[in-house]
């Protein structure tokens, strides 16, 4: 959209938005522009971090994410060649695993809780948010509390167990917080939903 600025010159409606900006600034009246102050933008975040840190927790957020998602899948298939084979030496790695998974996992809630917080998605207005946390407790609950004692039983037993299914259901779990990171798609939560 243009205008015609009071030279005659032709004036961008970006340039000429910046103008009233500065004139608002001046308390200077132009013709025809609004001198109220826009509403409050519902979507911005209600925390403010300085953008170094916001880059900071952010990018620890994807290392951490990234990371326990190899984890999984790292464990995913020195399970599945573990039982093929029925060596215990698999499972030893796996048990050895968990010491990061769970780190991994709890770094990726953290920070995940923080950027929600301090950005326009928040931590319970969008369901991808709400679903992605859902899947990090659930992930890290199974690690704790089903992956983590099968595996110290069959290496303290010395043989094989069955392998859990837990196991391979992170994979998809990761995956599919990671796809919901990616598309953020925009439904909304009841506690999100902007006001009629």
């Amino acid at each position: 959209m243009r205008r015609w600025g009071d030279d005659g010159e032709v004036v961008s409606a970006h340039a000429l938005g910046m103008a009233i900006a500065l004139d608002e600034r001046k308390d200077v009246r132009v013709p025809g522009a609004d001198a109220r102050r826009p509403a409050r933008n519902p979507d911005r975040a209600r925390v403010r971090v300085p953008k170094g840190v916001r880059v900071g927790v952010l990018t620890t957020h994807v290392l951490a994410s990234v990371g326990w998602f190899g984890v999984a899948v790292t464990v995913a298939l020195v399970g599945a060649i573990g039982q093929a084979r029925g060596e215990i030496a698999f499972y030893e790695v796996i048990d050895a695993t968990l010491a990061l998974s769970i780190p991994l996992g709890l770094a990726s809630a953290a920070t995940g809780v923080a950027l929600s917080l301090t950005s326009r998605w928040g931590f319970v207005k969008h369901w991808w948010v709400v679903l992605k946390e859902l899947g990090t407790v659930a992930v890290i609950a199974t690690d704790v509390l089903i992956v983590a004692p099968t595996m110290q039983r069959a290496v303290d037993a010395g043989r094989p167990g069955e392998m859990p299914g837990a196991v391979y259901a992170h994979c998809v779990v990761l995956a599919l917080a990671t796809a919901l990171s990616v598309v953020k798609p925009k439904a909304r939560t009841p506690l999100g939903a902007r006001p009629a």
